[in-house]
């Protein structure tokens, strides 16, 4: 036999065990969730799936009364309500606190999460931060000085995005969260000593910009950028609060 003619032969066998193998996967996918049979994307290639798929797709959806799917528009729709439904199965304590991300108070779980397969951990939308600027405003974030945490993942070690009881849903209270990383500065003495011996205080004051609230260390540095060194929110640093000549 020629080459010529052998090397078809190959190509075509190779095509053809290709697609047998991809049909009969598919087969025997549907046969196990008869949902695939027109929802086949709805995993395909996606490095976390939703474990809810495993259990089948009535876990979530239910058909619609007197309408026949797929005939029919909006013939299926979810057993509850968001959030109600995702709390069948995750423990609605952790999405309950005094500071609640948006979000969740209007139970729109599904901005920041797929409700089926994604190639993000958590299943969510995108990676952060890139998500969370789809309601934030980057420019806050990229001001000439960035902090370091601020251009990785928001809620790894700074934010909860969900609920808690602290400001922002700050894994742990301010100052708190910034000596983790800042060992050096759990002192404060990291500021300047003032005549007299004094030393700025960094907790247990009012912070001069905000009376009603205490001072830390954010009263002095953004937290997430800045235009000026050491994340000062201006160039006068101590003018902000002071006035001297």
């Amino acid at each position: 036999m020629p080459i010529r003619s052998i090397i078809k032969f190959l190509f075509i066998a190779t095509f053809v065990l290709t697609a047998f193998d991809f049909l009969s996967f598919h087969s025997f996918a549907a046969s196990e969730n008869r949902c695939l049979v027109c929802h086949m994307n709805i995993e395909k290639n996606k490095k976390n799936i939703h474990p809810a798929l495993k259990k089948g797709c009535e876990t979530c959806h239910v058909t619609e009364k007197d309408l026949e799917h797929p005939k029919h528009n909006k013939s299926m729709k979810l057993l509850y309500d968001l959030p109600e439904l995702c709390y069948k199965c995750h423990k609605e304590a952790n999405f309950k606190g005094k500071r609640r991300h948006s979000p969740v108070v209007k139970g729109q779980c599904n901005i920041c999460h797929n409700s089926h397969s994604s190639d993000s951990v958590k299943l969510l939308v995108s990676d952060a931060p890139e998500l969370c600027y789809k309601c934030h405003d980057k420019k806050k974030f990229e001001r000439k000085y960035v902090h370091t945490v601020a251009l990785h993942n928001c809620f790894r070690r700074c934010h909860n995005p969900h609920a808690n009881d602290n400001p922002f849903r700050l894994l742990m209270p301010v100052n708190e969260i910034c000596v983790t990383c800042h060992r050096n500065q759990e002192t404060g003495n990291h500021i300047a000593t003032l005549p007299g011996g004094y030393i700025h205080p960094m907790s247990g004051v009012s912070d001069p910009k905000k009376p009603s609230k205490e001072m830390t260390c954010a009263s002095c540095h953004n937290p997430h950028s800045s235009s000026f060194a050491k994340l000062f929110y201006s160039k006068g640093k101590c003018k902000r609060c002071h006035k001297y000549y």
